[in-house]
This record gives C-alpha cells, structure tokens and sequence, in this order.
C-alpha cells in the first residue's frame, strides 16, 4: 500500500468515526428525532454510507477508537457538525453538551477553551453562519487567548 492509499484509508476511517460520534451525539438524549436522523442520513452519505449502512451504525452505537484529525480547521469543522447535530431538535440536553465536551477534549482542544469554542458554535449555527466563517472567528480569538 503507497502512501497515498494509507492516507485515504486514514481520512475514510476518520470519516466514519467521526459519524460514529455523530450518532453518540444524537442518541445522548435517549431519543434520535426526525431532524437529527435526517442530519444522520445526509452526513452518511457525504461520506460514502448507504442507506441501510447509516441505519446499522445508528442501531449498533459502537464505540470506537477516536482518531482526531491533525489539522485545526477539520477538528474545527467536526465540532461544528457535532454542534449541528445537538441544535437540530433545537434542543440542547444536558448529556449531548457532556458527550460533546469529551470528544473536544480527545480532539485535542484545551480544556480552557472549550466554552468559548462551544459558544461560538452554538450562536454561528443558529445564525446559519457556516464553518469556515465560524471557524476564522474562533481562530481570532484562540490567538488573542
């Protein structure tokens, strides 16, 4: 396997962890709504799941191995879905704010930043600002920290 391939294994392994939190995340509150599932079923297939694979993982809830990303901005980007997805019952639950906190901390962000990187992802994502404009404002205010 060249280099290239084992990159690619590495971001599809990646890919599908990440949606694996997305489902830990939706389920935190003991109830998958039709906006979280439909959430579900489109991140899927962004990344190459079908139908019925979207349906197994979200009715096996594995735990995997996390494996953030290397660069800030996609660790940025998987916190900004993960947000999404706790704000798409426009509800947020005591245990997905928990489960989020986790997976930001193994993501590698500082525990002291956290709040204000949820912040601004809770406030962007109800004004529909997107993840790059988000991303530019935490990345302002993570230098001047």
């Amino acid at each position: 396997m060249n280099t290239s391939e084992k990159y690619g294994q590495l971001n599809e392994n990646q890919d599908e962890e990440h949606f694996i939190h997305l489902v830990q995340v939706a389920i935190a509150d003991g109830i998958i709504h039709d906006d979280e599932l439909q959430m579900l079923h489109r991140c899927g297939r962004s990344i190459g799941l079908t139908d019925l694979e979207i349906d197994d993982a979200i009715a096996s809830t594995k735990k995997t191995t996390f494996i953030p990303p290397y660069e800030l901005s996609k660790r940025f980007e998987q916190m900004y879905d993960m947000v999404k997805m706790i704000l798409a019952d426009s509800k947020i639950d005591n245990s997905e704010m928990r489960l989020v906190t986790s997976l930001a901390l193994k993501s590698g962000f500082n525990e002291n930043e956290i709040p204000d990187l949820l912040s601004i992802l809770i406030s962007g994502i109800r004004n529909r600002e997107d993840a790059e404009d988000l991303f530019k404002v935490y990345a302002k205010k993570r230098k001047t920290a």
